[in-house]
């Protein structure tokens, strides 16, 4: 019976991984919608280094750097589910598919970022991460922001593919060596992985495979475990034949070589490296950006948010006052990871999380004029993403509305508008 099952569970495992399909991506698009849209706006994230293939991945050689810059905003439109709506650290990394390329190095708001930082709601976290490709194979990169007591965040992802070349990836010491981190102790590494694992195999299989009751018959908290509801509190079950005296011995003797194998270990660590420094943590708030330090070129006031199923078509009325001194007009709509481009104004869509917008009335506003602008977006688009939150606890329509004058200088506005799912038409 017991070999049975064993082979059962064994040829479950192994149709599993047989025929399991590579992950593609990193799921984010899975995350509820209206959590996206008032978390995080993502905005002009730029992928740079190595060269596009026709398939638009971003083709690199190991040790090759390539950079990711952006911009994320904290919303103000945080929910008060996350975090208890009030998030104060945050860590911006990139999330793929394990160590296939390496962090080189983080800055955030210009300033080097080893560790977490600490974050307000409404503010502006430049971005600039510098890696370098390490595993040959087809890699989906993203940034992320990581917020404590909400989890993690995915901005835009781009397909990276790193291809065969020699590479190192060199570390000074503390004692001034210079090692190579890609096999540095890697013998070392593997003895202590692969002792540790046998020590716990050995525990598994005497468990489940190897042990016997005193009777000779396979072990009943395998076949039986209700059989430890019936023995009272502490008793370690030899009356029932729960287990028996040699399973004491065995255990005993896995718990003395593992102490042996810790104290060895402890033995060696302390004399091949005799000089150590403790794991830093560093925190800090970085300084505000231009962002943040712009004037106000507008306020708005969300009318309503439509949706057309028919037409596939997201509209958008908002009431828009121009507070500057000079004419403003409409550049972008930003919510989540994507950003919709009004051509009118000179921006152009590029990449796959950008598209265009259909502005109306078109043209300036006038200072001290209040407009109110009918946007159209793609609808498909929100599709694609998941991001209309049909069939959510929260039907919210939230983002960013990019404003910039004449010289350049550009401003943003958030909205939360209930979405109202019916035909436009």
């Amino acid at each position: 019976m017991m070999k049975r099952l064993a082979a059962l569970l064994l040829l479950g495992m192994a149709t599993t991984v047989a025929f399991a399909s590579p992950a593609s991506a990193h799921g984010e698009k899975s995350q509820e919608a209206f959590l996206r849209m008032r978390t995080i706006g993502w905005t002009d994230v730029v992928f740079s280094g190595g060269h596009k293939d026709a398939n638009g991945d971003i083709v690199i050689a190991q040790g090759e750097k390539f950079t990711i810059k952006g911009v994320a905003k904290l919303m103000n439109t945080w929910p008060d589910t996350l975090a208890k709506g009030l998030p104060r650290i945050g860590y911006l990394n990139i999330a793929t598919q394990g160590p296939c390329v390496a962090l080189l190095e983080r800055k955030i708001n210009g300033i080097s970022t080893p560790d977490r930082i600490e974050i307000t709601k409404g503010n502006y976290y430049q971005f600039e991460d510098t890696l370098m490709g390490r595993r040959v194979g087809r890699w989906h990169v993203h940034p992320t922001f990581a917020v404590k007591g909400a989890g993690t965040l995915l901005g835009p992802g781009q397909w990276f593919r790193v291809t065969p070349h020699a590479f190192s990836t060199p570390a000074t010491l503390y004692n001034g060596k210079t090692i190579n981190l890609e096999n540095y102790h890697l013998v070392s590494v593997w003895t202590l992985q692969v002792i540790g694992f046998l020590l716990g195999l050995i525990w598994i299989f005497w468990w489940t495979w190897w042990g016997k009751t005193a009777k000779g018959n396979p072990r009943r908290t395998v076949t039986n475990p209700a059989v430890t509801l019936a023995i009272p509190l502490n008793d370690d079950g030899l009356a029932v034949g729960l287990n028996t005296k040699k399973d004491h011995r065995v255990v005993n003797i896995i718990a003395l070589a593992t102490a042996l194998f810790l104290l060895i270990g402890w033995i060696w660590q302390a004399s091949a490296f005799p000089v150590k420094i403790p794991q830093q943590v560093v925190e800090y708030e970085p300084p505000k950006t231009n962002l943040d330090a712009a004037p106000t070129l507008a306020e708005v006031d969300a009318r309503s948010a439509k949706y057309d199923y028919q037409a596939k078509l997201l509209r958008l009325e908002i009431d828009a006052k121009n507070v500057s001194s000079n004419p403003i007009e409409l550049s972008q709509f930003v919510t989540s990871t994507l950003t919709f481009d009004n051509r009118s104004s000179g921006t152009t869509p590029s990449g796959p999380y950008q598209d265009t917008l259909k502005l109306a009335p078109t043209g300036t506003i006038q200072p001290g004029q209040t407009t109110t602008l009918t946007i159209d977006l793609p609808g498909s688009r929100f599709d694609e993403e998941h991001l209309l939150p049909k069939g959510e606890s929260q039907l919210t329509i939230s983002g960013l509305l990019v404003f910039k004058d004449a010289a350049g200088n550009k401003s943003s506005a958030e909205i939360e508008e209930p979405l109202q799912p019916h035909y436009t038409s």
